[in-house]
């Protein structure tokens, strides 16, 4: 039997597949296995519970499909592994759709066959690809969405976008492209989006958007914005592959005959905008990894018929920023080591206790959901971290309840010095003893 001939200048079948197997070896190759997010962390310990985030609009389709795997018998144990596996593997359709959607709005072959390839190799998505995270998997949504949007396909784009909304809010976007590539029929894809996250957040209601306002003001008030907190997330967009970034910006916005012809600019240009508004994003240079929501979409395809003109310039662009971010995760490496090891120390604390385990804290309050330990209290660096630490430390211990600090060095990163240090003069203040690596003070009777 024949095989089916693929049209002159389409992308066939095996093409796309090896994108995908492209873009999921290198996560799995250059990814960090392990927690080496905070959110990762919450989004295990949340599927197994059946919670949702307290971000935005919670993360409904995220955690409820993660929710659904484990529950089909995975072992809490070994849900972040599962998880990170299918997750990364969910992400690595963006690469092939990406290509599929250059073609689409009249790239070349070769042209769009080189933006698959510049995602599927960019290192701050493999990096985010193969975490329990929802950045590789919105972004892939997105351009699903926008490959239906592109092929008039209204109803399907409108729920691909909203899925992809739901999965992160980021998406929302790249509503702007929809609508300029569908025109009038956008007004169906508008439709169909309300109506899924009408239908799924009354099913889902998030979390109080008030209660996520204050939390961000709080944030934002505790570390104000400094130039790093522009400089750190423009790092990140340049992270996502320094040579197609820098060649799509110079030619998007100085080098019009390097432009490549189709529709690409409807794609490209609101995803620019919404990339240089991103850099201002309140508290930004914590987690800047939101950029990829734009970035690929904003620079990879004005800079695709460039790179395609230069495959032995781009092999190593491609390849080099790789090996480069293989050495940085080093430490990130270590972090997670820590991390693991953390999540069955708790398990051994005493009962009751309340916990400040310092950076690791979703690791602690995976540890306690894996081990069973409801009775353990977090006490949690960031948004939760009370304005009044020191009251919180002593109610507890005039409760009768043990108090397991955490006050090594390496258990805080840079931003949390100012909350280690009021640990440690508290903890200085009262006699402890070593616990499964925590210092536990227990209350004089």
């Amino acid at each position: 039997m024949t095989e089916p001939r693929v049209r002159e200048g389409a992308i066939g079948a095996r093409e796309l597949t090896a994108l995908w197997a492209l873009s999921f070896s290198a996560s799995a190759i250059v990814g960090v296995h392990g927690l080496a997010y905070w959110d990762a962390g919450d989004y295990v310990r949340l599927a197994i519970e059946g919670g949702q985030s307290g971000l935005l609009l919670g993360r409904p389709l995220f955690l409820l499909v993660s929710h659904l795997i484990l529950a089909a018998g995975v072992d809490p144990a070994s849900s972040e592994i599962v998880l990170r596996w299918f997750w990364t593997g969910v992400g690595a359709i963006a690469p092939p759709a990406l290509a599929m959607l250059a073609l689409r709005i009249g790239l070349s072959r070769g042209a769009a066959f080189a933006a698959g390839i510049a995602l599927a190799l960019s290192p701050s998505f493999a990096n985010a690809a193969h975490q329990v995270l929802t950045d590789a998997a919105g972004l892939a949504f997105a351009i699903c969405a926008l490959l239906a949007a592109a092929s008039g396909r209204a109803i399907a784009a409108g729920l691909l976008i909203a899925i992809a909304i739901l999965t992160r809010e980021t998406a929302a976007v790249h509503l702007v492209a929809i609508v300029l590539l569908l025109q009038r029929r956008s007004i169906v894809a508008i439709a169909v989006t309300a109506i899924v996250l009408a239908v799924t957040l009354s099913i889902y209601p998030p979390p109080a958007f008030s209660a996520w306002v204050a939390a961000m003001s709080t944030s934002v008030q505790t570390h104000p914005i400094t130039p790093w907190q522009i400089v750190s997330p423009f790092l990140w967009v340049l992270a996502a592959g320094p040579v197609p970034v820098a060649a799509g910006i110079y030619i998007l916005t100085r080098r019009r005959d390097l432009r490549p012809q189709g529709r690409w600019m409807v794609v490209s240009l609101p995803a620019a905008i919404a990339t240089v508004a991103l850099l201002f994003y309140p508290d930004g240079s914590f987690s800047p990894r939101y950029m990829l929501a734009t970035v690929p979409l904003a620079f990879f395809l004005p800079a695709a018929a460039w790179m395609a003109a230069r495959p032995r310039l781009m092999a190593a662009a491609f390849l080099v920023p790789l090996v480069v971010l293989f050495g940085f995760t080093q430490a990130a490496r270590a972090s997670v080591a820590r991390g693991a090891a953390l999540i069955d120390r708790v398990a051994a604390l005493p009962q009751n206790a309340l916990v400040v385990p310092g950076h690791y804290c979703p690791q602690a309050r995976l540890g306690a959901t894996i081990h069973k330990r409801r009775d353990l209290t977090m006490m949690c660096p960031g948004w939760d971290w009370p304005a009044d630490p020191y009251a919180v430390l002593d109610a507890a211990l005039a409760d009768g309840k043990p108090v397991a600090v955490d006050v090594a060095n390496d258990a805080w990163i840079a931003r949390e010095v100012t909350n280690r240090d009021a640990i440690r003069d508290w903890a200085a203040k009262h006699m402890g003893t070593d616990h499964a690596g925590f210092m536990v003070i227990k209350a004089q009777r």
